[in-house]
């Protein structure tokens, strides 16, 4: 779920209002809300229902844990990749997310795209965790979102490690090739 917050909100409603022959019967007056005004969606699920909800049934603290809990797990992960050789934070921890990459001495620049994409794919195959890619700056980057409630921290260290023995397989297969 998600909002937006407008100085001016008939600027959004003047960007998303349409007006075809089916909604002719439904135009209201200015004063009226209709939310297909306000976004490419006629139609809204009721997604407020389930936040209320899940509010109710395990708390508001239970929510604060969560995010927390996500929040240290992606400072673990930033702190085991910084103390660990050859690995390169490109954005620290937030919010339950860390991007990094592999970068072994000796591998140009331009290689190191497809070397994080190599070595996300592998990990990927072999079906043990489920890393992401992304481009900052230009660069493609591992992704690490950490806010699965059932994560642990051991979880998170052998998934670094496997990207470790992967990423130093990888680069070994490249230096026997070259």
């Amino acid at each position: 779920m998600g909002c937006v917050l407008l100085r001016e909100g008939r600027q959004l409603r003047e960007t998303f209002r349409i007006l075809p022959e089916y909604l002719k019967d439904v135009e209201r007056g200015e004063e009226e809300v209709n939310f297909c005004d306000y976004g490419i969606q006629l139609t809204r699920s009721f997604r407020s229902l389930k936040l209320w909800m899940s509010l109710q049934v395990f708390g508001l603290d239970a929510f604060r844990q969560a995010v927390a809990r996500g929040i240290e797990l992606a400072e673990l992960a930033e702190r085991w990749l910084r103390r660990s050789p050859g690995w390169e934070v490109v954005t620290p921890a937030q919010l339950g997310v860390v991007t990094f990459r592999f970068r072994p001495p000796g591998v140009a620049e331009e290689e190191l795209d497809a070397f994080t994409r190599a070595m996300i794919d592998a990990i990927v195959a072999d079906g043990f965790a489920g890393i992401s890619s992304t481009a900052l700056r230009g660069r493609t980057v591992a992704r690490f979102c950490t806010c699965n409630p059932r994560t642990t921290d051991q979880d998170i260290e052998f998934t670094l490690e496997k990207m470790q023995a992967l990423a130093l397989e990888r680069l070994e297969a490249e230096t026997t090739r070259r």
